[in-house]
């Protein structure tokens, strides 16, 4: 299995649309209002014919929301939702699943490069704003998956 670990702020959809959310339930209709993960289906059109790509989130919003609650807000990536990351600082956390199932093959998608190791290969950095929609972005994870899928 190969996974993708995934921010949402920032690369699901802006990062300014968090200020119109209030975490607090009902969560669906808030999110609704603030048109988060509005670019989830462009991960999903990206990942059309690789069955075997799975998401893990490092988001913040793993110590606010429940996991069952994360893929409901998932839209058409939830069928793809492994569960998110355990509690700590991002890259520590992601280390965590890695070492812990002997990931081999995976990617970063995430908004604070800062939060990670200078020149880190499996990060593939979005600009705060744009996530998803960024050509550059879409390029690196098409990039991604055609390399593994010809080695695989």
């Amino acid at each position: 299995m190969r996974v993708i670990f995934l921010e949402f702020d920032g690369v699901l959809h802006p990062f300014s649309a968090t200020s119109r959310f209030a975490p607090v339930p009902p969560f669906k209709r808030a999110i609704e209002r603030a048109w988060l993960f509005r670019w989830a289906w462009i991960l999903d059109d990206l990942l059309e014919g690789h069955p075997d790509v799975g998401i893990v989130t490092h988001s913040n919003w793993r110590q606010l929301i429940h996991d069952d609650d994360i893929q409901s807000f998932l839209g058409p990536l939830a069928r793809r939702f492994a569960g998110s990351t355990p509690r700590a600082p991002k890259w520590n956390s992601i280390l965590q699943v890695v070492q812990g199932n002997s990931l081999q093959d995976f990617r970063i998608l995430d908004a604070s490069p800062q939060a990670f190791p200078p020149g880190l290969p499996e990060l593939i950095a979005c600009d705060s704003e744009i996530g998803l929609r960024e050509y550059g972005v879409q390029k690196q994870i098409q990039r991604w998956l055609q390399t593994a899928h010809a080695h695989g």
